[in-house]
């Protein structure tokens, strides 16, 4: 009797992830969720220079602190592993590309 046990190709299936993960990233910024929330953000900046607008105006006692949101903090440890590795992929695929660009000027020029 043979033992025929599938070996996993874990390249593939890292690969697919990878697939997914630039799919759904794909369809986020196309369908535009992510301009949506930076209007967000700019329209309430908005409000908050016509709030510090009028106060002025209005001679009142104007602080920092009434017009500018506290930004809270959701960093865990997982994302700022994922920014040090999208970092990372950034750096090395930025330098492999300039390193390609610039061996094709050499083979060329």
């Amino acid at each position: 009797m043979e033992n025929s046990k599938k070996k996993t190709n874990w390249f593939l299936k890292i690969l697919f992830v990878l697939f997914l993960l630039y799919s759904s990233l794909l369809i986020a910024i196309e369908s535009g969720y992510y301009e949506a929330k930076l209007n967000q953000k700019t329209t309430l900046t908005d409000e908050a220079i016509k709030r510090f607008e009028k106060d002025v105006k209005d001679g009142k006692d104007v602080t920092l602190t009434d017009y500018v949101e506290e930004q809270v903090d959701y960093s865990s440890n997982a994302s700022k592993l994922g920014q040090v590795i999208s970092r990372g992929t950034e750096k090395f695929m930025g330098d492999g590309i300039n390193g390609i660009a610039n061996v094709l000027k050499l083979l060329f020029s």
